[in-house]
């Protein structure tokens, strides 16, 4: 690629960019032509983001960062969708992570992800995201107060990156967490509809199950990265890269936890439900005993037969008593035993 080449590259989607030289930082935010100049100084280090790019984009940036290495085209295509299953894969000269940044929306009780793809060289960091939703300062800000680890290339670069996506895991699940125990609370005080408490027990287990998908897989991704001669990793960033596995892992145990919890919420409202049932199926039983005794006597009394007090008023009262004394013996002995 010569200067005339570099001139004519142009990228239109949202680009934010560093460059660090010598573990120092050199620049923010630089044109890309002028990044461009570095691709051979091997003193350079350069983080590029990318915000919901075409193939055009990548294809047309690509060599100014990347020197002699040329991006996979089935690398491009995958970084592009912004739906892949997170994981690490691994090219010729470079690696490509594929992850996904996630966010609780407690109002809707939904979680929604951001498809994060970041192109992992031997100079150069490319993070492609698929919206505005994954923030980069929070990202920019520990780059910032860690210059010191700068000296380590991309392994510096792409822990903070992880490390921020580790973090946004353990946001979510808290505040999953939170609205599950509120839900159990709600359940056993009884309060609100049941359907609503189902409903929303369904809610909230779909939006546990999006998470486990998103961050399950990364523990292989991070098991990758810790391989030996699987990624340019500089021995001293070895073990950030180990503390960031093992918060991974501890995120998978929490959503262990939490898909257990709303299983549990839901046997126990269907278990509750039952109950219900049985009590208003004994309390309506327990009715239909006592109506019945009415329609027995009447029944009774109204055969055309003689009986005592047959065409007297003494035998209107006679049924009428042997009713209220039946009915009330019944009804007091279904409420001793707490049948009404």
């Amino acid at each position: 690629m010569n200067e005339s080449d570099v001139e004519r590259v142009r990228v239109s989607c949202e680009v934010r960019n560093r460059l660090y030289r010598d573990g120092v930082l050199a620049g923010t935010d630089l044109p890309v032509e002028e990044l461009a100049e570095y691709r051979s100084d091997e003193s350079a280090l350069i983080w590029i983001d990318l915000l919901a790019p075409s193939v055009a984009d990548i294809v047309a940036l690509s060599p100014l960062i990347g020197g002699e290495v040329e991006l996979h085209p089935l690398a491009v295509e995958g970084a592009i969708s912004g739906r892949q299953r997170p994981r690490l894969v691994r090219f010729r000269d470079h690696s490509l992570l594929h992850a996904q940044a996630v966010r609780f929306d407690p109002s809707s009780d939904r979680l929604a992800t951001t498809g994060l793809s970041v192109f992992i060289l031997a100079r150069a960091l490319i993070t492609i995201r698929s919206d505005d939703k994954l923030p980069l300062d929070p990202i920019l800000a520990d780059w910032d107060d860690n210059p010191d680890l700068a000296a380590y290339g991309v392994g510096f670069l792409l822990h903070t990156v992880v490390d921020t996506l580790v973090d946004g895991y353990f946001v979510a699940i808290d505040e999953l967490d939170d609205q599950i125990q509120a839900l159990e609370d709600e359940l056993l005080v009884g309060s609100g509809r049941v359907n609503a408490v189902q409903l929303r027990s369904f809610t909230l287990r779909k939006a546990v199950a999006q998470l486990g998908r998103a961050v399950l897989p990364m523990n292989e991704a991070f098991s990758a990265l810790l391989r030996q001669g699987a990624h340019v990793l500089d021995a001293t960033m070895v073990p950030y890269y180990q503390d960031v596995y093992d918060h991974a892992l501890r995120a998978t145990e929490r959503i262990d936890g939490l898909r257990d919890t709303i299983e549990s919420i839901l046997a126990t409202h269907l278990a509750m439900q039952g109950n219900s049932l049985n009590e208003i199926m004994k309390k309506l039983t327990a009715w239909a005993a006592i109506i019945a005794i009415p329609t027995g006597v009447t029944g009774y009394f109204g055969q055309n037969i003689p009986f005592p007090g047959f065409g007297q008023q003494s035998g209107f009262w006679l049924s009428a008593g042997m009713i209220v004394a039946l009915a009330t013996g019944l009804w007091w002995n279904f409420k001793r035993r707490d049948w009404l």
